[in-house]
């Protein structure tokens, strides 16, 4: 779909016009081979059928109401052929929504519930439409959809829930519920045989792994590419071990493919549901977990493989009964002896009570500790953390610690911290300055929002691994370390850090920095001139630096800025 708005295709084809002078001005500082390619790119689509604003006798309003039937045209039109096609069973669910919407009724405001239990397909049906997905409390409904003249005219709003009470007691009185689909062995084949119907001589047992997955869409896709490229003689082995650990709970059906995955590819799925690493971005991922999991991609690609989870535009997907699933084996497996039963000796802590008996008793172990993730504001308005807490984890590589600051019962000293830290992330950090141990060889992240301190370290450390220093809001902060050799350093948010005076001149060594804030920096008198050598800055934001009078000339130089 192309729309020339206000402008001729013969200038966008041909780099004329005001358009060509616009087109000049944005290749400034390019290289001439993505000239080139942008050029070919635009003489290419100045040659698709369009729409037109300065060929049109119409107003912009009418413009716009075309445009969006055309599209709406299309996409319902690819919806039923295309899809649908990939989504067996999903074509019922789709009329019954139809009439559920009444989408010719445009003088009314309707509000419809999709209702059933985890992993029967609620949000795949939501796709289709503008939706409120997994809403589990009332107050998130009241908080986004409280009254139906808020929105338009013919709106449509949906909602997705596991609980019908809730939707009913917010007056919704459409609601429809998602029953099994009656196309279940066809959605497994789907995923084991990449077809609508068994491969031959598979007729059988894919009917009883259907059965025994339950019907559920989700477990249905999950087990289907667990069995994906398997000979007959491996179903015929898995199937005892599947019929004796199935209890029809969806729970239980996920447990069998996460139990069929290595060691590596099992402590990845891990990683990623247990939510110690807060991104789902692929490339950031793989910069937090680069150094654990070397083959970190191939993992990743097994995970989708197996349908565990999906890659959508760069980003991790996971249903939410899979993080579920994550979690409560990180709870469970690690383990099933009886010592793990102490919080000290698992791996993974996201429990607020697990973490404050365990930071504040010296004589809980933590050796086999690699994550910590606490939200201060859950630990009852007290965290009390011993002087030697983290000398008992010298494995420790995540710890996040965030939320309220006054509930936190600090040592006079911290003598050591893990030294394999990659993310360090720790609200209202109390001390003045990091151990002068501490190492930075494998830090990704260093995020300290409204910390007590004053510098992190002295002298240079390495820096390679960094890729992102917050500090914001850390009022007593005037000054940062060394930044010789952060050379893949991308993001500084120094906002608010209002005794900070300077910024270090090795700060032209962060060749890679795309992001420097320095908003309400009320101290910050000077650039350093080195500035000019992070050529692949985009945003520099001085809002509220009352003091800096000038910037560096070398500014000049970083020809990215927006």
């Amino acid at each position: 779909l192309v729309i020339f708005y206000e402008v001729d295709p013969s200038d966008v084809k041909k780099q004329a016009g005001d358009f060509g002078k616009v087109f000049k001005k944005t290749c400034k500082g390019k290289k001439q081979d993505v000239i080139r390619s942008w050029s070919q790119a635009l003489a290419q689509v100045a040659t698709l059928a369009g729409y037109h604003s300065t060929n049109n006798s119409k107003t912009d309003a009418e413009m716009i109401e075309k445009i969006a039937t055309d599209v709406s045209d299309k996409l319902f039109s690819s919806t039923r052929s295309r899809d649908l096609d990939g989504l067996p069973g999903m074509g019922a669910h789709m009329e019954k929504m139809d009439q559920a919407l009444n989408l010719g009724q445009e003088d009314e405001v309707r509000m419809i519930g999709i209702w059933g239990p985890a992993g029967i397909g609620k949000t795949t049906i939501a796709r289709f439409l503008v939706v409120l997905d997994n809403v589990d409390q009332l107050v998130q409904l009241e908080a986004m959809a409280k009254e139906t003249w808020w929105f338009g005219h013919g709106s449509r709003i949906v909602i997705t829930s596991q609980d019908q009470n809730l939707l009913k007691a917010h007056g919704i009185n459409h609601i429809y519920k998602v029953n099994v689909p009656t196309k279940s062995l066809e959605i497994f084949c789907m995923y084991a045989f990449k077809q609508k119907t068994p491969a031959a001589g598979f007729e059988k047992l894919a009917w009883e792994v259907t059965v025994l997955a339950g019907q559920l869409p989700l477990a249905l896709r999950v087990i289907g590419s667990c069995f994906r490229g398997k000979t007959e003689e491996q179903w015929k082995d898995a199937l005892p071990e599947l019929r004796s650990s199935l209890k029809g709970e969806i729970e239980s059906i996920l447990k069998f493919s996460y139990d069929a995955l290595s060691e590596k590819e099992k402590k990845l799925f891990l990683h990623i549901t247990t939510g110690l690493v807060r991104t789902r971005n692929v490339e950031t991922l793989k910069d937090y977990l680069a150094n654990t999991f070397s083959d970190f991609q191939q993992g990743i690609d097994v995970l989708v493989d197996k349908s565990l989870i999906s890659i959508v535009t760069g980003y991790v997907e996971i249903n939410d009964v899979l993080v579920q699933l994550g979690r409560e084996i990180v709870r469970k497996k690690y383990g099933s002896e009886p010592r793990i039963r102490e919080p000290g000796k698992r791996m993974f802590l996201d429990d607020a009570s697990e973490i404050c008996q365990v930071l504040s008793n010296d004589t809980t172990g933590g050796g086999s500790l690699i994550g910590i993730s606490l939200n201060l504001s859950k630990t009852g308005g007290k965290l009390y953390i011993s002087e030697r807490a983290f000398e008992r984890m010298p494995n420790l590589q995540f710890l996040s610690l965030g939320g309220d600051c006054d509930s936190l019962y600090f040592p006079q000293c911290l003598n050591y911290m893990s030294q394999k830290l990659i993310l360090l992330s720790w609200a209202c950090f109390p001390m003045h300055w990091l151990p002068s141990n501490f190492n930075t060889q494998f830090l990704v992240c260093l995020n300290m929002l409204g910390s007590k301190l004053q510098k992190l370290w002295d002298g240079t450390k390495p820096l390679n691994s960094l890729k992102t220093m917050a500090l914001m809001y850390s009022v007593n902060l005037k000054q940062l370390p060394d930044l010789s050799t952060a050379s893949n350093l991308q993001e500084m948010y120094l906002s608010g850090c209002s005794s900070l005076v300077e910024l270090p001149s090795s700060l032209g060594n962060a060749t890679s920095l795309q992001k420097l804030y320095l908003t309400g920096c009320l101290g910050l008198v000077k650039l350093p001139c080195s500035i000019g050598s992070a050529t692949n800055l985009t945003i520099l934001n001085l809002d509220g630096c009352l003091t800096l009078v000038e910037l560096p000339s070398s500014i000049g130089n970083a020809t990215n800025l927006k």
